[in-house]
């Protein structure tokens, strides 16, 4: 009984103070916070959309992914490499992608493989490419918050998308 107890507050421990991730590479610039909400245009949040940044051109050192999803309110704090809060100071190009998937899961045996049945798309496709979206973020070299963003991504569609089969 002794062994379970301490056992159980190892991990309650653990779990409090939480595992950390990896540790921060020595290369990751200065991050400074950022919000992005992303809306319709008639002012509708974009739930569960996921949203990518990328410099308009190679600066011939590491790339960092900055991406989120958005919550209910269509809100996401961006984080660089899916682990640090923040991103680096810069102007980025957006992406802006919202599918969902209706898999059929095969015949249940172990091992069989689950196929896409249909994909519904929620934002224009347009949006899904950072040359076409016209979506642009500025993050300055600010910590107090001032780097919050509101982008419009047109109208709310539900496009059924071919699905190969």
């Amino acid at each position: 009984m002794k062994k379970i107890l301490i056992a159980i507050v190892a991990c309650f421990c653990a779990a409090s103070i939480g595992c950390g991730g990896a540790p921060k590479p020595k290369d990751l610039p200065e991050l400074y916070p950022a919000t992005i909400k992303i809306v319709y245009d008639d002012g509708s949040p974009v739930e569960g959309a996921t949203v990518a940044l990328r410099l308009p051109k190679a600066t011939g050192g590491r790339v960092w992914n900055l991406t989120g999803v958005t919550d209910a309110t269509g809100s996401l704090v961006l984080k660089t490499d899916g682990q640090w809060e923040g991103a680096p100071a810069g102007q980025y190009q957006v992406m802006v992608t919202k599918e969902v998937s209706e898999l059929d899961q095969g015949n249940g045996e172990p091992g069989a493989s689950a196929t896409v049945k249909s994909i519904t798309r929620f934002v224009s496709q347009k949006y899904n490419d950072p040359t076409t979206s016209g979506l642009t973020v500025d993050i300055k070299e600010d910590k107090n918050g001032g780097n919050v963003f509101e982008l419009k991504v047109g109208e709310k569609i539900e496009e059924d998308v071919k699905v190969l089969g």
